[in-house]
């Protein structure tokens, strides 16, 4: 009795912490990092929430825009202004305030605009909080948009209506090309701009297991539609905020 009951404390990780802390860059309140040029803005620093990752996409092209450095630039053919890696939530709304200032600029996305949203399960609940913050820029959030597919109507409207075009690709890494940034695409071409704006989010490749069957179709590490899977058995692995969800 006395060993089980040790198990289950032990799975309950009163130990805390539990695991590895995940490690985020270290960018300032602006988005600006250690890297001259590079801004990092949204999930990747640290505040999973949208109205953040808006805020922050926008307030990192404005301190861009305000810069002596930035502004005493010189115009030179294939050097864009801004490159913004990431066509989320962050990357989008710094497209926007970079289409504002009249910037010239790229919006990479390797998939789909706002794939993590058009990926969440059909009818979640959207929270924007805090409720009573309004975020930087011209990305804003409404209380009609209060599930999922509201949300990406809302977002697509504010965006993608209005011009914003990411190129779909994927970046591979971001380095220095003289005195500017080069952003590697391969298999494409490669990006020089004066700044790099990276709004990528945390979703990254999902871990696996390494164990038997975790790649036969029916096992998934997204819940796309709970409906698909009613009155059916199914085993969830994890014990953490998703899992639970799902």
């Amino acid at each position: 009795m006395l060993g089980w009951l040790r198990r289950y404390t032990k799975w309950l990780h009163t130990r805390w912490p539990a695991g590895t802390v995940e490690r985020l860059p270290l960018a300032h309140e602006d988005g600006s990092t250690n890297v001259p040029g590079l801004y990092i803005v949204g999930d990747i620093t640290g505040i999973p929430l949208l109205k953040f990752s808006s805020h922050t996409g926008a307030r990192a092209v404005q301190t861009i825009v305000a810069d002596s450095g930035f502004q005493g630039r010189k115009q030179e053919a294939g050097v864009l202004d801004l490159v913004v890696i990431g066509g989320g939530v962050s990357g989008m709304a710094a497209a926007l305030e970079a289409q504002k200032q009249g910037l010239d600029f790229r919006v990479l996305e390797a998939s789909e605009p706002f794939s993590t949203v058009v990926n969440f399960p059909e009818g979640k609940p959207i929270f924007t909080y805090p409720t009573e913050m309004v975020p930087a820029g011209d990305l804003q959030f409404s209380d009609q948009a209060a599930v999922k597919e509201g949300l990406v109507v809302e977002l697509r409207r504010q965006t993608l209506e209005n011009g914003i075009e990411p190129v779909i690709a994927r970046a591979e890494c971001v380095g220095h090309k003289g005195a500017h940034l080069e952003v590697v695409v391969p298999g494409g071409e490669n990006l020089v701009a004066h700044r790099v704006v990276v709004g990528i989010g945390r979703s990254g490749n999902f871990r696996k297991l390494g164990i038997l069957g975790e790649d036969l179709d029916k096992v998934y590490n997204r819940l796309y539609d709970p409906k698909d899977y009613c009155e059916q058995d199914a085993l969830v692995g994890g014990g953490g905020d998703s899992a639970l969800e799902t």
